[in-house]
């Protein structure tokens, strides 16, 4: 968590850097992340863009559980910034 919320506000967290940056596997920040996503830490939007684009996943973290309305306003917010609007395609 500390390597997450050290990074600048606007970094977009992969998985495979952090593996990398802490010499562990992929599969154990996946665990970790699964850990930090249940217990609320962790909120993360995928979407399925279709064709040969494949999906975009982007993870917001924070020091705080997160609460409905606050997921809410975040999905919000990116959606507005990555395509104008809300996305049919979010999971």
């Amino acid at each position: 968590m500390t390597v997450i919320l050290t990074n600048k506000p606007d970094w977009v967290v992969y998985p495979e850097e952090i593996a990398k940056r802490l010499n562990i596997s992929k599969r154990s920040v996946d665990k970790h992340f699964k850990i930090l996503e249940d217990s609320g830490y962790m909120c993360k939007f995928t979407y399925v863009l279709g064709g040969r684009e494949g999906k975009l996943v982007r993870r917001f973290f924070s020091d705080l559980p997160f609460n409905q309305e606050h997921i809410s306003y975040l999905k919000k917010q990116l959606e507005e910034e990555l395509f104008g609007g809300e996305f049919a395609g979010a999971k």
